[in-house]
């Protein structure tokens, strides 16, 4: 870099840091481009703030796409600041509370319902051409989109996703791993050896709500109807009931390791007394450290009992938009985003490790792909073509899932039956939606 280079980047860079903390001024500013700081004849920059809170190496990736995106619009600077998972939402809220914060963010989708509903987020729905959006998985799609009318408005566009899979050791294994749930738990029950010392475990599984409320749809289990309806005290009650049952039996089950602690499951598959897992397709780079060569990645078992797949949620790493930028700020944001779901960065967004969101990628195709990740790939959004998108409301978060864990608890726990469980858990959603009792 010369010595002009490095001082016109220490220019932006200030200026774009001023502009945000002039942003307390007044909702104008938040998107105001810096004044024109470029040589006679030159044109200014559009200067973009992005948060994100993507972890190491996967960050690696986005820089290099940002930069590339820099050298190819010498109108346009986008700048990546890193905040933590943990904070990046509140954080945001709050900034743009205030008149500021960055132009756009990533973000978790269950996150966006909580910011939309306090006027944080822009809706985006006529921004991206219905063409492109089309070409996006519609779980990973539906998962940026809130109920706010008749119909869904879309408040993210997704770059990746993430979903559940079944993670198992191929050193252990002659053949294809199990395909569905009877033929799990038999090859699981061959595999452990609780003689030894530590004991292996065929199975370790987090039964953990998220991570096992894919198979109370297998079971026929519905919260919601189609319109909206709560019915888990009426047409999903025998479903609801038979899941319950089911995660039940897998707890009180002594040749698989099944609980609610997550930190044990965790410890029995890192220390390798563990040879199958389910997992989220995030942990695939902990599992190909851990297994090597030897890591395999295959559908969630079906559902034995009337042959039904799971469906997992499906939640995805998407782009949202400030409320509060200006129009020459939004178009140079809505072009940037249409650049990160392009074929072209999918493909780098794949070899990192992540999974796209792009559909219409064809992941045999991508050069330069590992094949245990090309193979993976494969695997996940096969999966996710099955799941459903996360739930992203604010009462989806604050009110139904506390009502599910409480449930999923009771029973685990021993404090209640399923058909207990599920009439406890269909009474407090009513009381607290404001819905008459069951009838």
């Amino acid at each position: 870099m010369t010595t002009r280079q490095h001082i016109w980047h220490l220019l932006v860079t200030w200026l774009a840091l001023l502009s945000l903390a002039g942003c307390s001024a007044g909702a104008a500013s938040v998107a105001g481009t810096p004044a024109p700081t470029a040589g006679a004849g030159e044109r200014a920059k559009t200067v973009l703030v992005l948060w994100h809170s993507w972890p190491n190496p996967e960050d690696r990736a986005l820089a290099a796409l940002v930069e590339r995106y820099n050298r190819s619009n010498p109108a346009v600077q986008i700048i990546l600041q890193a905040h933590s998972v943990a904070a990046i939402t509140s954080d945001l809220a709050m900034a743009v509370s205030e008149g500021g914060g960055p132009h756009m963010a990533i973000l978790k989708s269950h996150t966006l319902g909580g910011l939309a509903d306090s006027g944080a987020l822009m809706p985006m729905g006529d921004l991206i051409p219905d063409a492109e959006l089309s070409q996006l998985l519609p779980a990973a799609l539906g998962s940026t989109q809130l109920q706010t009318g008749a119909e869904p408005a879309l408040y993210g566009v997704p770059l990746t996703f993430d979903t559940l899979a079944l993670y198992y050791n191929k050193a252990n294994f002659a053949a294809a791993p199990p395909a569905d749930t009877t033929a799990l738990l038999a090859v699981a029950r061959g595999l452990t050896d609780t003689r030894s010392s530590p004991p292996t475990w065929g199975l370790a599984i987090n039964l953990s709500l998220d991570r096992t409320i894919g198979y109370l749809y297998a079971f026929g289990g519905r919260i919601f109807d189609e319109n909206r309806d709560l019915v888990l005290g009426l047409d999903g009650r025998i479903g609801a009931e038979a899941w319950l049952g089911w995660v039940e039996s897998l707890h009180s089950d002594e040749r698989i390791l099944a609980s609610t602690d997550g930190i044990a499951v965790d410890n029995a598959v890192m220390t390798r007394e563990a040879l199958m897992t389910f997992d989220w397709s995030h942990a695939l780079g902990a599992y190909r450290e851990l297994w090597q060569e030897n890591v395999g990645v295959a559908p969630l078992p079906r559902l034995s009992d009337g042959d039904r797949a799971p469906q997992p949620y499906v939640q995805s790493d998407a782009v949202v938009l400030n409320a509060r930028i200006g129009a020459p700020e939004r178009q140079a944001a809505v072009d940037f985003i249409r650049y990160l779901i392009s074929a072209e960065s999918q493909a780098d967004l794949l070899r990192a490790g992540r999974q796209p969101a792009l559909r219409s990628l064809d992941l045999a195709s991508v050069e330069g792909v590992d094949p245990q990740l090309r193979e993976a790939a494969l695997v996940f959004r096969d999966q996710a073509a099955q799941g459903q998108p996360m739930p992203n409301s604010r009462q989806a978060n604050d009110v139904v899932w506390g009502a599910l864990s409480d449930m999923h608890a009771n029973v685990l726990r021993g404090l209640l039956d399923p058909e207990q469980a599920v009439s406890e858990a269909d009474s407090a959603l009513r009381e607290r939606l404001g819905l008459p009792p069951t009838p």
